[in-house]
């Protein structure tokens, strides 16, 4: 079977992380003093908003003020731009416009342009959504201000956007995880380490970017169950594979450095999928173990996105009245339809070989059962799933000999003819993955 990707119009929203380096507020040095600086070549501001150079300079004269310091008067020139430079008692001088936010600065975006957002001061002044540049309180700028483009009218990435580049368009993405897993003897703990590692990914098949493994304060920790809140943010649970019984928690998700922030406590569980809905409701699977490879019981939980604690169960998930069962080492994913449903992947319990088959179940969260279900294929081991565009179209992951990341019409017994979106993008050998995706969807 020949496997080929192709193009998905996404049609609604699914997870992206926009990492944006902000500036904030520092309180002003009483012992600073301003210094004349060096003028250096001027410069004007293009339409995309970048600075480039321009060949005009000015001779400027300075003056001492009453109170001792000196400042830098330049000729009435409105091209010329000077740079002020303060002292900073604990070390070297601090330059407005050179790019680093000193002392005494509330921003400073390597220029002395008035009118974007960081002003000539180094204050922060209106932000200026639209001009292509990501000014000090934007998440994004895409040269526009128009909504459902990924960068929506306020400067804030929309659900189920990448927004990589200052005046660049938005494009439809998502995040995965996958850890190390390679096993042990059927029955026995399993030994693996806490080596997960991210991939931010794009619909299209054409951008992938991959993290560092995933830490807490330094630590290598395991990552599992991630989902995105309607601003667009990552988050997930993490736990400590050398002590199981801790059970993991839910951290806030740096995908671009790896890096989990704690939100709540250690659940004394195992969340193993998450999903947030519209209502910002958030779900999750829960399993009884985990990391023993043995069948486990599936239950699913609310779970209180401030405080990372349990709002109601976990309880049991049944299917014809009787409990919904895995094997424990594998992801049960959550993802939301867009009319709201609830859908859980969750494969036939083990022990492989063969691989147990992938089953997608409607879920009544309300009383923890099983709707519906659809089975297959019988080549696919999907753990994470996210729904995209169509009603039933869903990306899934493969945690199947290579982690492959296809597309699947849960509308129709699903097939993987022409369906692969990215082969393998983390080289991790991974019985535990998942993909963080967006639950605003709008179908065709």
């Amino acid at each position: 079977m020949t496997l080929s990707r192709v193009p998905l119009v996404l049609l609604g929203c699914f997870a992206s992380l926009a990492v944006v380096a902000g500036c904030g507020a520092q309180p002003a040095d009483p012992t600073a003093s301003d210094s004349a600086a060096t003028e250096e070549p001027p410069s004007t501001t293009s339409t995309t908003g970048t600075s480039t150079p321009a060949p005009t300079t000015s001779t400027g004269t300075t003056s001492d003020s009453p109170d001792g310091t000196t400042s830098s008067t330049a000729a009435d020139d409105p091209t010329t731009t000077t740079t002020t430079s303060t002292t900073d008692t604990s070390g070297g001088p601090v330059e407005c416009g050179d790019g680093v936010v000193g002392v005494g600065e509330e921003c400073d975006d390597g220029n002395l342009v008035d009118g974007d957002g960081c002003e000539s001061d180094c204050k922060i002044g209106d932000v200026l959504c639209g001009n292509g540049v990501i000014d000090a309180g934007e998440a994004c700028d895409d040269g526009n201000s128009d909504p459902d483009d990924g960068c929506g009218p306020g400067c804030a990435t929309e659900c189920g956007f990448l927004c990589l580049e200052g005046g660049a368009p938005c494009i439809p993405g998502f995040h995965a995880v996958q850890c190390a897993s390679p096993g042990a003897p059927f029955g026995q703990a399993s030994p693996i380490a806490n080596e997960c590692q991210l991939a931010t990914l794009s619909v299209a098949g054409d951008h992938i970017a991959l993290s560092p493994g995933t830490t807490i304060d330094g630590q290598p920790r395991h990552l599992d169950a991630m989902y995105t809140d309607p601003s667009n943010a990552v988050f997930g649970f993490a736990g400590d594979t050398e002590d199981i019984a801790t059970g993991s928690r839910l951290v806030a998700v740096n995908t671009g450095t790896g890096e989990l922030t704690p939100v709540g406590q250690s659940l004394g569980a195992w969340i193993m999928g998450a999903a947030m809905n519209d209502e910002g409701e958030l779900w999750v699977t829960v399993f009884d173990t985990y990391e023993r490879n043995q069948t486990t019981e599936v239950s699913i939980a609310r779970i209180d996105p401030d405080s990372g604690e349990f709002i109601a169960g976990p309880t049991p998930l049944t299917e014809g009245g009787e409990p919904v069962t895995v094997w424990s080492t594998h992801v049960s994913d959550v993802a939301f339809r867009f009319d709201g449903s609830m859908f859980i992947s969750a494969n036939e319990p083990g022990p492989p070989p063969p691989e147990p088959l992938s089953r997608y179940l409607e879920v009544d969260r309300a009383t923890a059962t099983v709707l519906s279900a659809v089975e297959g294929p019988d080549d696919l081991y999907a753990a994470g799933i996210v729904f995209v565009g169509d009603a039933q179209q869903i990306i899934a992951m493969d945690i199947r000999g290579e982690d492959d990341i296809f597309i699947l019409d849960l509308s129709a017994p699903p097939t993987l003819n022409e369906t692969l979106l990215y082969a393998d993008p983390i080289p991790t050998n991974s019985g535990t993955s998942d993909l963080a995706g967006c639950s605003k969807l709008v179908p065709q």
